[in-house]
C-alpha cells in the first residue's frame, strides 16, 4: 500500500476503493464524502478518518503476490535484486529516523 497515493487521492475526484475482507464500503464512502464536503482544505480529523477507513478497506496481505512469489521461490526462478534490497533498507532506515 502506498500512503502517498492515499494522501494524494482524498479529494472528491477520487472515489474510495472497494471494500475488501470485512471492511465497510459504506463507512469508507462516508468518510471520503466528509472530506470531500470540506473541500481541499478539509479538517485534519476528517482527513485522518477518511484515510483510516481507506486503509482498513485494504487487505492485510496481497494473496496474489504471496502466491506468485511462493511459486517463484519453489521453482527456483526468484532472484533477489541486491541493489533494490539495499535501497529499500536505506529508505526504511531514513524514514524511521
Amino acid at each position: 500500500m502506498d500512503i502517498n497515493k492515499l494522501l494524494n487521492t482524498h479529494s472528491a475526484a477520487a472515489p474510495p476503493p472497494a471494500a475488501k475482507k470485512g471492511a465497510s464500503a459504506e463507512a469508507s464512502a462516508d468518510a471520503s464524502a466528509q472530506v470531500a464536503a470540506q473541500g481541499e482544505e478539509g479538517s485534519p480529523k476528517l482527513l485522518v478518518a477518511a484515510l483510516t477507513e481507506r486503509i482498513m478497506a485494504e487487505p492485510a496481505v496481497d494473496d496474489r503476490r504471496v502466491t506468485r512469489l511462493a511459486s517463484q521461490v519453489e521453482s527456483g526462478s526468484y532472484q533477489v535484486n541486491p541493489q533494490r534490497a539495499a535501497q529499500k533498507m536505506i529508505s526504511l532506515e531514513s524514514a524511521l529516523g
